[in-house]
């Protein structure tokens, strides 16, 4: 039973959907095959499954593996990142997936994501290769390159792409302080 004090408590605070990320971790030395288990994922982390690997293989594209720094570990996917209309255009994206990225990476050879709109909204051809340009240049901000097919890639071994995180980092630090100052009473 709630008491007097528990509503109040709930009448004072406010649940704000800022958006959602979906990342997959694909294991290159388990039990599973990785192209299999990225195919009965989603069509799109199956796609980037068919750009990185050598599909019969279950092992790295020769090409994938030769952009590499070290090319040992798992895959990490930024399957989606999707902010809530009123967040777009303030940083935050880039912000808020450099950080998840920095959390969940640990022991990955890359990152891999395929720029476009994922928002469920129909979209035309055009619209479509508009939003991939786009985000492609969003998530150029944290290190991510071209790879093929319009896949792209961020090398978790080099010093450049820790330094992207980080920069990412201080930004969201600067945009929490920017909010406090504005928010105050």
């Amino acid at each position: 039973m709630r008491s007097d004090v528990d509503k109040e408590a709930l009448d004072a605070v406010e649940d704000l959907p800022v958006g959602r990320m979906s990342f997959v971790r694909v294991r290159m030395f388990g039990s599973d095959h990785p192209f299999e288990a990225m195919d009965s994922y989603t069509g799109d982390v199956s796609r980037i499954g068919e750009v990185v690997l050598d599909v019969a293989a279950g092992e790295w594209d020769l090409a994938f593996e030769a952009v590499l720094g070290h090319p040992v570990g798992d895959l990490l996917v930024m399957d989606r990142v999707v902010l809530e209309p009123p967040w777009r255009g303030a940083g935050l994206g880039p912000v808020l997936a450099g950080t998840a990225i920095r959390r969940l990476s640990q022991d990955c050879v890359a990152v891999a994501c395929e720029p476009g709109s994922a928002d469920g909204r129909e979209l035309t051809e055009a619209e479509h290769r508009e939003a991939a340009v786009k985000l492609g240049r969003v998530w150029e901000r944290l290190g991510f390159e071209p790879f093929q097919q319009g896949v792209l890639i961020l090398d978790c071994h080099l010093q450049r792409t820790q330094d992207f995180l980080a920069e990412r980092q201080e930004e969201f630090s600067a945009l929490c302080r920017a909010w406090q100052e504005k928010h105050r009473p």
